[in-house]
């Protein structure tokens, strides 16, 4: 149900932006200026944007891609971890990945949410690492697998997500595979 309305409202605020762009396939700018993320504009008190950020895409193939992997992942991490859980993992990797807009050039702008979806990738992967036959490094290489097909765009944005989805699922599902539990002691 949360994947749904992220999906939705990714879906709304790309066909507000086209409207006002007059344009269905590319938004313009000026938008992405106000709406997407840049280090100049947040070091300019412009902190809306940590979350505006991930729900702005620059033209239909980026809303259709994301929006693509929102719904597998979304609806996974949604069945594992439920509704509250899912979206603190989606947010919290969707902020921690905006803030890669500090490495980039000054008016470089970043937008979309595949950094909350590589989070909550990452967050899946983990939390089915007993689905796998090598467990944690069957989930690795799915990963890397997924991160090398995204490698066009945002690599870093999608690598700062898939870390910290990996870590922070770990953190949360440390505790549902007995097995790991015993080999800590």
């Amino acid at each position: 149900m949360i994947t749904l309305i992220l999906v939705i409202t990714n879906i709304t605020v790309y066909l507000i932006l086209a409207y006002k762009s007059s344009n269905i396939l590319r938004i313009d700018m000026e938008y992405m200026k106000l709406l997407g993320i840049s280090k100049h504009a947040l070091l300019s008190g412009h902190y809306y944007q940590l979350l505006t950020s991930f729900f702005v895409h620059f033209d239909l193939p980026h809303l259709g891609y994301n929006m693509v992997f929102l719904s597998i992942f979304g609806s996974k991490a949604e069945e594992l971890y439920g509704r509250k859980v899912f979206l603190a993992i989606y947010f919290a990797s969707g902020v921690l990945s905006s803030l890669v807009c500090f490495i980039y050039p000054e008016n470089t702008i970043s937008a979309g949410a595949s950094g909350a979806i590589f989070g909550t990738l990452g967050a899946v992967l983990i939390a089915q690492r007993n689905v796998y036959p090598q467990g944690v490094y069957t989930s690795l290489y799915y990963a890397a697998v997924f991160l090398i097909l995204s490698a066009v765009t945002g690599f870093l944005a999608h690598l700062i997500g898939l870390i910290f989805g990996f870590l922070l699922g770990y953190i949360i599902t440390r505790n549902w595979y007995e097995e790991e539990v015993e080999k800590s002691f």
